[in-house]
């Protein structure tokens, strides 16, 4: 059928005249001094409107490999990444394996950097080990990842900046991040997240976070150390649970965002029947569907500006968003899907304006955390990879493209097929973590799922799947 396509245009084309009056005469083309045919005057009938395969790759062609990337996280490998040899010798690894890709985290949970920062403080003591390094973390691992020629992103849990165990981090050093801490309301009333909470985190509501996040952005895309650098990835850009934030400053951007006052702060958001129910166990009040819309608000014109800031000093580079697979996250304030799908507006929970909160179309692209236990939607319904993958792509409805996203920490894992779905059904993979891999020593099944998709796709061999006529 493309054979007969192809053949049709053309003909109509040499018909048509479609010839470029400024060409240059090539070998074969007639001497002007030679007698000029004449000109054929027989009418022709319109060729029929035909849809062309987008998937059709012309003979001679190449179909290029999707991005297979590794995560390398900064807490997980501070220790593994202490000396440049072993950065090295990981990377080549990956690139043998079949990476073509990394994602390497330079802002960690203590809220400390690992590239070079002017209002960041260096990240020297990490889950409480210590490295000394006489070297740029960042500009290294990308020196070494373009030698083999791949993808490099950066990447950040914007929201968390501190070690509540350890007492330790930007949130209990820095007054800058100190006045912007969460405060969660939990059944014995209010408190700061830092003497409660899992994560030392700030508020996503307030201008100094938006404005911390635009200037790292700012700076480590200015820096000409950083100019190889291919995106960025924005990690924990959410609310850390539904208990947070109740400060004064959230109360009063909420009551703005409404247009009225809250009569009773914080209960007519949600209240506990006693003081001993668990934190989760709240029974909402009058304001809590807005109060969810409002939160999901918050955190897409977080990423709106940081869109903003990341491509004013780098147009070309990528942005997107590490989420994971549940949908919808209203505890989390993490609307990805597009603000056209209506469906999750009839949850119980939603306004009817609440899916105008989505930010996929902010998103050069996004990753979906599919860090389910199962591949298969046939051996694990909702807790597989193909589920996760199938329902992404509806609620996306195509305003950016996606990678699956895989965990393999657990033993066993099927890591080959999972690889294969990722890549052959999204725009890309992203296997998590480097920590896991080698542990589990998954290197050589990561790469036997790349090569199965590659084959299947026709990467490097276009006509051999696909049996297109020459």
């Amino acid at each position: 059928m493309q054979k007969k396509i192809v053949c049709s245009i053309f003909a109509l084309a040499l018909l048509c005249g479609c010839v470029d009056p400024n060409s240059k005469p090539g070998p074969n083309d007639v001497n002007p001094n030679d007698t000029i045919p004449q000109v054929d005057t027989t009418t022709v009938d319109p060729v029929d409107t035909v849809e062309v395969d987008p998937n059709y790759i012309a003979p001679g062609d190449t179909v290029r490999e999707k991005p297979l990337v590794m995560w390398i996280d900064a807490s997980a490998n501070f220790q593994r990444f202490a000396k440049k040899k072993d950065i090295r010798s990981t990377i080549k690894k990956a690139r043998e394996s079949g990476f073509n890709g990394i994602v390497v985290g330079v802002k960690p949970g203590n809220g400390q950097a690992l590239y070079e920062s002017e209002f960041l403080q260096p990240c020297v003591t990490l889950g409480g080990q210590t490295v000394e390094r006489d070297y740029d973390y960042l500009e290294y691992i990308l020196q070494v990842a373009k030698e083999f020629g791949m993808r490099v992103e950066a990447s950040a849990s914007v929201m968390v900046m501190g070690e509540n165990a350890r007492r330790y981090g930007a949130l209990f050093d820095d007054d800058y991040f100190k006045e912007i801490e969460c405060v969660e309301w939990l059944p014995d009333g209010l408190h700061k997240i830092s003497e409660t909470g899992q994560f030392g985190a700030i508020n996503p509501c307030h201008p100094k976070t938006v404005e911390y996040i635009k200037r790292m952005l700012t700076e480590m895309f200015s820096n000409p150390k950083y100019a190889a650098l291919d995106g960025f990835v924005l990690d924990y850009c959410r609310y850390m649970d539904a208990n947070s934030d109740f400060s004064d400053y959230s109360r009063a951007r909420f009551e703005e965002y409404i247009g009225k006052s809250v009569e009773n702060w914080p209960s007519d958001i949600y209240y506990y029947k006693s003081p001993d129910k668990a934190r989760g166990d709240y029974t909402p009040g009058p304001l809590y569907n807005q109060w969810i819309e409002w939160r999901s608000k918050v955190i897409h014109d977080v990423i709106a500006e940081s869109r903003e800031a990341l491509k004013a000093v780098r147009p070309d580079a990528d942005l997107s968003v590490w989420a994971a697979y549940w949908y919808p996250l209203p505890a989390t304030g993490q609307n990805w899907g597009s603000n056209r799908y209506t469906t999750v507006d009839s949850n119980w929970w939603a306004t009817n304006t609440y899916h105008t909160t989505g930010y996929a179309d902010l998103l050069d692209y996004f990753q979906l955390g599919a860090y389910c236990s199962n591949v298969y939607a046939m051996d694990g319904g909702s807790d597989s990879v193909e589920y996760c993958i199938q329902r992404c792509t509806q609620i996306l409805k195509g305003d950016c493209p996606f990678w699956g996203t895989i965990s393999v920490a657990q033993d066993k894992y099927k890591v080959a097929t999972a690889v294969q779905m990722c890549l052959e059904r999204t725009s890309g993979c992203m296997v998590f973590d480097l920590v896991h891999i080698a542990n589990h020593q998954y290197w050589n099944k990561v790469k036997t799922g790349a090569d199965a998709a590659w084959e299947t796709l026709g990467v490097n061999s276009p006509l051999k799947v696909k049996q297109f006529p020459e």
